[in-house]
């Protein structure tokens, strides 16, 4: 039998608007958060680093702000539609964002390469290029 290697724990995200039980009340996410900062001390296995933790606490405020919003397609099953803004579609609670994927992308952007440059600035920098390079391209396969 194979040892469980990692586990990987995601915060419930809600929609705008939404009031169900799932949903974490702010000091209910206070103390998820406190209580997997403890916990992934005591299990080395619970894949929980600070930075992805304190994301969390404050995630991105918008699907602009979230990095792997702005960097992920998610198609639906039918392989044709859409799901936006990101994965969870319709309008999802950005404030309340407990996405394991977007916690791990902006802890990364929120990283301080040599304790001066933020990773974000240089992935935002990396975006515009790439915007201009497309608008670029489309303008002259237009022409």
């Amino acid at each position: 039998m194979q040892e469980t290697a990692k586990i990987w724990m995601s915060l419930y995200t809600p929609q705008i608007g939404e009031t169900s039980a799932e949903r974490l009340t702010p000091a209910d996410r206070q103390r998820a958060v406190a209580d997997l900062m403890a916990l992934r001390l005591r299990y080395p296995k619970l894949e929980a680093p600070k930075g992805l933790l304190d994301v969390y606490a404050k995630p991105p405020s918008s699907p602009e702000d979230c990095v792997f919003s702005r960097t992920t397609t998610t198609i639906s099953a039918d392989l044709k539609t859409l799901i936006t803004p990101c994965q969870f579609g319709g309008a999802p609670d950005c404030s309340n964002c407990g996405c394991i994927a977007s916690a791990g992308l902006a802890a990364v952007a929120r990283h301080h390469l040599l304790g001066v440059i933020p990773v974000g600035s240089i992935f935002s920098g990396s975006m515009k290029v790439g915007e201009r390079i497309r608008r670029r391209r489309l303008v002259e396969s237009h022409a």
